[in-house]
């Protein structure tokens, strides 16, 4: 596994990281069909933890930033994650920040991105997610990350937030509110007390009249804040 793993990783690093990047995801799902990344993997144990209501297989989850436009939920279900949260998605696709965005901290075994929420949009990424059917169906739990937009402004925010949970409340088992990205331009002022108070008594009226509307079917939601908050700001 070592000698394979240095040997991909020579190879991978004649590439930028984005480059790198995207070479693994276009090849990612014949890899997990075919069974090859059994070379490189083992079996993840069946040990099964309740959060928000929700039971999740095991403690082993990929976070939103891998797979942002939700097109690879099953494959990297194959690899043993027992979840997966896909996104970060906004209402409309767009391209994110300016290249070059993502570098290498060799020392470190470590990536930096200022990717800037690029993504294809959520109209796309529900018709995307219709592919994780297997990974759900297997018990997989699958998140559901969104934001807005980076030219709406601020004051406007609450829409953009409004018309993901539209188009993609069904489409997993939870929504996790992104507030916390550095990359998007004033994104964080939404953790203020009044901003944030305003945005989740949106959020949860939304999801009262979605849940109506969806056979009473309840969504959990998260908010993910900023891991460098003071103590007060938490």
């Amino acid at each position: 596994m070592n000698s394979l793993y240095k040997l991909a990783k020579t190879a991978l690093f004649r590439f930028t990281p984005e480059q790198a990047h995207h070479i693994i995801m276009s090849n990612l799902d014949w890899i997990t069909q075919l069974g090859v990344h059994k070379l490189v993997t083992r079996p993840v144990p069946e040990d099964p933890i309740n959060v928000m209501g929700i039971r999740f297989p095991n403690c082993v989850g990929l976070a939103a930033g891998m797979d942002k436009d939700g097109e690879h939920v099953t494959a990297f279900g194959a690899l043993g994650f027992g979840s997966v949260e896909i996104g970060t998605v906004t209402p409309k696709g767009q391209p994110g920040n300016p290249k070059p965005r993502c570098f290498r901290l060799v020392e470190d075994d470590a990536i930096l991105n200022r990717m800037g929420f690029n993504n294809v949009g959520a109209i796309q990424v529900a018709k995307n997610l219709q592919s994780a059917r297997a990974f759900r169906n297997r018990g997989g739990i699958l998140g559901v990350n969104i934001g807005k937009n980076k030219v709406t402004p601020n004051d406007l925010a609450i829409d953009d937030y409004m018309k993901c949970m539209d188009r993609l409340y069904m489409s997993g088992d939870y929504i996790a509110i992104n507030i916390s990205s550095p990359n998007t331009p004033n994104l964080r002022d939404l953790q203020a007390e009044e901003e944030l108070n305003k945005l989740l008594a949106a959020i949860a009226a939304k999801r009262k009249e979605l849940k109506a509307a969806n056979k009473d079917h309840y969504v959990p939601i998260a908010v993910k804040l900023a891991p460098d908050l003071s103590d007060d700001g938490i």
